[in-house]
């Protein structure tokens, strides 16, 4: 871990931190015991939010943790690195050595926390191999891993598989955007996790609006 990020742009992400906070409170809760857990941060369909709740995430947990690290394996629209005004210079030519991967580590900005953003050059990697050896090679170093993917029912079926990364972590937590993600997506999506045996810790409703407040 040697690269510096560019000044971070906290607008972005400084909304949501207060709803993020009483998850990671949840969360903690859910992983009580495990060293070292590694996360997974998805949703059914594309455009529910959860990059940003992914940032939002990680940006509390190191707060109140040693080390976190983001992973950003939605390599085929990649978005994570833009939270913190980061230029991905990450360009995978081979098999990487673990002191190698580590270089492609970048600070973001925030104490405690890193990310690996997603490498420039997919083509050359093996998408669903590729990014679970970067997954267990970098997770024994942090006190959280929170790895952010594509859609589950994602059109492109090419990219990091969400599902099979989910099985190999400790958990999912998958975002949904209210009175906007169709119910049977999600019921599809909680169905397909549930059936590779990932355990999912729970969903978020982005930009919920309680009647009851207004």
């Amino acid at each position: 871990m040697q690269k510096q990020a560019l000044p971070s742009s906290k607008a972005k992400v400084a909304g949501i931190l207060a709803e993020t906070g009483r998850t990671f409170s949840s969360l903690q809760a859910s992983t009580k015991g495990i060293n070292n857990p590694t996360i997974v941060i998805s949703s059914a369909v594309t455009g529910e939010g959860k990059s940003l709740f992914c940032a939002g995430l990680g940006i509390v947990a190191a707060r109140h943790l040693n080390k976190v690290l983001l992973i950003d394996c939605n390599w085929h629209a990649p978005t994570l690195h833009t939270f913190f005004d980061i230029e991905p210079e990450f360009d995978f030519s081979g098999n990487l050595e673990k002191s190698d991967l580590e270089r492609q580590v970048v600070a973001t900005g925030y104490a405690n926390l890193e990310i690996l953003p997603g490498p420039i050059h997919k083509e050359k990697l093996e998408a669903t191999k590729s990014a679970l050896n970067f997954i267990h090679a970098l997770k024994d170093s942090y006190a959280l891993t929170i790895i952010d993917t594509p859609a589950i029912l994602a059109a492109n079926r090419h990219m990091v598989d969400p599902v099979a990364i989910a099985a190999e972590t400790n958990g999912i937590i998958l975002t949904v955007l209210a009175n906007k993600t169709p119910r049977q997506s999600v019921k599809k999506a909680q169905t397909m996790l549930e059936v590779s045996g990932s355990r999912t810790l729970g969903l978020i409703i982005n930009q919920y609006c309680n009647p009851l407040a207004i």
